[in-house]
């Protein structure tokens, strides 16, 4: 009994230090891509101006909204690798890819066909933007497949090197070209032709885990759009309210708002490891001992960037754009927990696509219908605003962490004896 238990001990230990090492190279995988990210970001503030930078800010929106089908295919193709036979993996991997592809295409022609619409609500001078906007959405769509792959092998490594060339490459042009032409159009087409050559590179990565023949994926048409669906959900509400200060606030007071969104960014992305590790063990037999771990380790980060941000306001503006954004910093703190609460919903939702469950899209629309809401009602000054998408966000993840304690309890309760 004694070597028994010290085999089960052992085992524990190193699974949990397996876990620890893939958690670290996907936060370092995700962190070099958001920090290229963020860079283009910075520079994109510092060159254009509050003016233009809110014209690209909301640009920035629309293709992160856009671009959760990418979201929705890697959540779905996970899922589908890890629920299935270890010896069928590499055919399913391949399915999905090919899916994907089919999916891109889709996605890039029919935001072109709706960028009219678009440009008229943004108050834009002509469709281009958005045009190069969806040219960014075809090689990031398929790039989700990528990722679901690497993912569901829970081949951190490879998800790791797949999230930072991926990040690099879709930032790096961008910034050559926004630095020295300041044009918004061609920063966008920069960012376009960057994520199309990452994403080459990123297939030569991920071809070993797939092989012929794909396998036929049945349904999974319907699990992509039920993961895209929530998702799309959350982000529409995540980034709603740079498209809402761009209508509403004067154009200097929205590019301050586009602005004070990069740190809600940064806190509504900085614990995303924790649920990109997590989401392989939500969907099966290891989802109990997972859920609440990995809730608290998103929580304990969205309070480090709270109290970063309140500590040295005066600092975080000035990496966000410089003298031009002084009157933010009064301001500035408000946006942390934005992005904080968001996180939290966020891991919550992936908590329950992992495990199949629908009931939490509908809370989310619901979300975001109350903050057009409040917005409309609401939007004299960037605090305003600010302060009605907070007490959305914090009414969100309470509602979450109330679901997460009710799983909790219905849990089947070990009895130790004697």
């Amino acid at each position: 009994m004694a070597i028994s238990n010290t085999n089960t001990s052992s085992t524990r230990s190193t699974i949990q230090s397996s876990t620890v090492r893939g958690a670290a190279m996907v936060a370092i995988g995700l962190g070099v891509g958001q920090v290229f990210a963020y860079l283009l970001s910075l520079a994109a503030a510092r060159m254009l101006g509050p003016d233009n930078y809110g014209i690209f800010g909301s640009m920035l929106a629309l293709l992160m909204v856009g671009s959760v089908l990418t979201l929705g295919i890697q959540a779905a193709g996970a899922r589908r690798i890890v629920l299935t036979p270890t010896a069928d993996r590499s055919h399913v991997g391949l399915g999905v890819v090919r899916s994907a592809a089919w999916a891109a295409l889709a996605v890039t022609v029919g935001t072109i066909a709706i960028s009219p619409a678009i440009s008229w609500l943004l108050h834009l001078d002509g469709v281009l933007a958005v045009v190069v906007v969806a040219l960014n959405l075809a090689p990031l769509t398929w790039s989700g497949s990528l990722l679901g792959v690497t993912q569901g092998r829970e081949r951190n490594a490879r998800l790791a090197a797949v999230y930072a060339i991926v990040g690099v490459g879709r930032a790096i042009g961008g910034i050559a070209v926004v630095v020295t032409t300041k044009s918004i159009v061609l920063t966008l087409l920069a960012m376009a032709v960057g994520a199309a050559i990452a994403v080459a590179i990123s297939w030569l990565i991920t071809k070993p885990l797939v092989s012929a023949p794909a396998m036929k994926l049945s349904h999974f048409r319907g699990d992509v759009v039920h993961a895209t669906h929530a998702l799309f959900a959350l982000f529409v509400l995540t980034n709603l309210d740079v498209l809402l200060a761009r209508h509403f606030l004067p154009p200097a007071q929205a590019g301050m708002y586009a602005a004070g969104a990069v740190v809600t960014k940064v806190a509504f992305w900085l614990p995303q490891f924790v649920a990109t590790v997590a989401y392989p063990r939500l969907a099966d037999h290891r989802r109990s001992q997972t859920l609440a771990k990995a809730a608290a380790a998103v929580a304990g980060i969205g309070l480090l960037s709270i109290a970063f941000v309140a500590l040295v306001p005066g600092l975080v503006v000035a990496l966000i754009g410089g003298a031009a954004y002084d009157e933010l910093t009064s301001e500035v703190w408000i946006f942390s927990p934005i992005g904080a609460a968001f996180a939290i919903a966020q891991f919550l939702l992936y908590s329950q696509i992992a495990a199949s469950k629908r009931a939490a899209i509908a809370v989310l629309w619901i979300a975001t219908a109350t903050l057009v809401i409040l917005v409309w009602l609401f939007h004299s000054s960037v605090l305003q605003i600010a302060l009605v998408v907070l007490c959305v966000a914090c009414v969100l993840a309470l509602i979450g962490i109330v679901e997460l304690l009710i799983e909790r309890s219905r849990e089947p309760r070990v009895v130790a004896h004697a």
